[in-house]
């Protein structure tokens, strides 16, 4: 009897002691209780979100940034200032598209989808937006960008190249600052 009560002594503590290394050897999840939206995935901890959504857990979208009307100037060739307008809207032409509704070229609307890295945001404009776009010798490009998610700075270039030769036409920037939601 008593060499029973050994070995059953004995299985006992070895079970414990397994037991004991095998609960404390195991890591907790670091993704447990975390919840991606929108398609992310979690690893290590954090949400890695697919294009055209952001923040912690995948729930806004990427144009929201933009999303707005922003009011400041409009200067051409380092010409006067000239009080101006900007208004970004949601386009359904994809997840990162955008409308811009720019008042020196109103009524065209320029088409664009919202392009981001970890630092910068801009949009980018798929158009010429001009009646001579259909030229080889005209080009419009325009650049739009976002700092600290309030101010816009869009710039306008139009080259036209003629005999080889770039002519610059012009340039104009126009620097604007996002109006509160009344």
């Amino acid at each position: 009897m008593k060499f029973w009560k050994q070995i059953l002594l004995t299985v006992s503590l070895f079970s414990a002691i397994i037991s004991t290394v095998i609960l404390t050897s195991c890591e907790k999840n670091s993704c447990d209780g975390i919840t991606c939206f929108n398609g992310g995935a979690c690893g290590h901890g954090a949400c890695t979100c697919p294009s055209g959504y952001e923040d912690p857990q995948c729930g806004t979208r990427t144009t929201k940034r933009y999303l707005g009307t922003y009011a400041g100037f409009t200067t051409c060739d380092n010409g006067a200032h000239t009080i101006d307008t900007v208004t970004v809207a949601q386009a359904n032409r994809g997840l990162l598209s955008v409308d811009v509704y720019y008042k020196s070229i109103h009524p065209k609307v320029l088409h664009g989808y919202v392009s981001s890295n970890e630092s910068t945001y801009s949009i980018n404009v798929t158009n010429n937006d001009s009646a001579k776009s259909g030229s080889i010798n005209y080009l419009r490009v325009f650049t739009i960008t976002l700092q600290a998610d309030k101010s816009l700075k869009l710039h306008t270039y139009e080259h036209n190249y003629t005999n080889v030769l770039d002519t610059f036409q012009y340039s104009c920037e126009f620097l604007g600052t996002k109006v509160p939601n009344m």
